[in-house]
């Protein structure tokens, strides 16, 4: 991926990128994401633009997104479990343009959906991190929005520099990389592996993920692998993530959690997730700023982020939302640990 493109690899990009472009007159003001991460990005961007939802709202995500977007009409899209769009709502809705993840280009679940169609669409990937510098620029390009696209990108190349500077610390002073198990589940035993985009802020935050699995690419790609508690005691993390409320609620009293150090040393931590989560599930942009969360509980002594301050400056950046204190230290889980 790029990290700066110009005006001629943009259009070269929507050339090679797209479907029945030639079709769209101007800058669409109906846009529909088939997929969450995309949904996101456009979000992100340009909310006012968006024609269609992927999916119902949670509770806890709708004090946090803006009411018209809460109000659009649930279209559905791809993101797994068989899941497709509505085709006759999307007719309807009739989007000037369709955002279909890279990946699904040339499937045959994406031609038995589109393919009568016969509207713009544009590829685009939202899966890797590098992945939103090439396509919020794309996107701002063609929104219009080429300003706002431009202060995203530099928010989040600000902290994708990170990773390097944790590298060098962990260099120069020859320290043993903080280890860190990712914990899925009601009962926290499905993880994701060493190298898993699913986990891959594990890795950027200078930590190792402790479970490493064969080369199997659907293990990497779909994730959610099992193990035994054994397995997790011999792994023995020094810190863990918990995605699901009902282990994080539960891990603390149990006595079977207590033999894991990250338990006894009070380093297990429930991932921040209003609206969209800051690590995983769907993947989007929240990562920028989960990143700088991860790396403030990975090292501490060297890299000191005001987790309050950079909460409230990102929400404001990315969503525009002025957050409440409260409303941060509820984002932050501060009180609840």
């Amino acid at each position: 991926m790029l990290f700066a493109l110009s005006e001629a690899q943009i259009k070269d990009y929507i050339a090679q990128n797209s479907e029945n472009i030639e079709q769209l007159q101007g800058i669409p003001s109906k846009i529909y994401a088939s997929s969450p991460p995309l949904l996101y990005m456009l979000y992100a961007l340009d909310p006012a633009k968006i024609s269609g939802v992927n999916f119902e709202w949670n509770d806890y995500e709708r004090p946090y997104v803006k009411k018209e977007v809460q109000e659009q009409p649930v279209v559905g899209g791809f993101f797994g479990q068989g899941k497709i769009p509505n085709v006759e709502m999307l007719l309807r809705l009739n989007p000037e343009l369709i955002l279909v993840n890279a990946s699904s280009r040339n499937t045959k679940k994406m031609s038995e959906v589109f393919g009568s169609i016969k509207k713009p669409m544009l590829y685009l990937s939202a899966v890797q991190l590098e992945d939103y510098l090439d396509g919020f620029e794309i996107l701002g390009e063609v929104t219009g929005k080429q300003e706002r696209a431009a202060q995203l990108i530099n928010y989040a190349r600000e902290s994708l520099n990170l990773t390097a500077q944790i590298e060098e610390y962990i260099r120069k002073n020859n320290l043993q990389k903080v280890k860190i198990y990712y914990a899925q589940g009601g009962d926290g035993l499905a993880t994701e592996c060493e190298g898993s985009w699913h986990a891959t802020l594990i890795e950027r935050a200078g930590a190792q993920n402790v479970h490493k699995c064969s080369e199997d690419p659907n293990a990497k790609s779909f994730g959610r692998v099992k193990i035994s508690f054994e397995q997790l005691v011999k792994y023995d993390p020094d810190i863990i993530l918990i995605y699901e409320k009902e282990l994080f609620d539960k891990i603390y009293g149990d006595p079977k959690w207590q033999l894991l150090s990250a338990v006894k040393n009070k380093k297990a931590y429930y991932i921040p997730r209003e609206p969209f989560s800051w690590f995983d599930r769907p993947p989007s942009f929240m990562r920028f700023l989960g990143l700088k969360w991860l790396i403030s509980l990975t090292y501490p002594e060297a890299f000191k982020f005001d987790m309050v301050k950079e909460t409230r400056e990102f929400y404001k950046l990315f969503l525009d939302l002025e957050l409440t204190d409260e409303q941060i230290y509820k984002i932050l889980g501060r009180g609840a640990e």
